[in-house]
């Protein structure tokens, strides 16, 4: 599976089991990565999507991901197994919080193969990085 997450400048993740913040570019650019690809979240994060007959929605979705499939997680504890890669958007600023991106990932294998910045809506610079293993 492919995970993707946004963390802020502290790899902070969500704040009292909320989202630091949201973006409709960063949705937009999100489903542009996935493309045909299936796209799972919980019922939590897909609220902010307008159109989600592209997106499978279970609150179990990281037990129930494929190889190929990509997670979108906002506000659960993420561990390396069974990931190919990962998308991070990083806000470029510092929120309140508690849950935090927490995988080593140099440690664990993943190396970065592509990073880009983009203006966001609500925020200046979004910066993207991926990594894979």
């Amino acid at each position: 599976m492919n995970i993707i997450l946004c963390i802020d400048k502290n790899n902070g993740m969500a704040f009292m089991g909320k989202r630091q913040s949201m973006d409709c570019v960063l949705r937009e650019k999100m489903l542009e990565i996935v493309g045909a690809s299936r796209l799972l979240m919980s019922s939590y994060s897909a609220k902010q999507f307008e159109n989600t007959e592209s997106i499978v929605i279970d609150d179990d979705f990281l037990n129930n991901a494929n190889q190929g499939d990509f997670c979108f997680v906002e506000n659960n504890e993420i561990s390396s197994e069974n990931v190919e890669s990962f998308y991070i958007f990083n806000w470029n600023r510092k929120y309140p919080a508690d849950l935090f991106f927490s995988v080593d990932l140099k440690a664990e294998g993943f190396r970065k193969i592509k990073k880009e910045e983009f203006k966001g809506n609500s925020h200046d610079k979004i910066t993207l990085e991926i990594y894979s293993r």
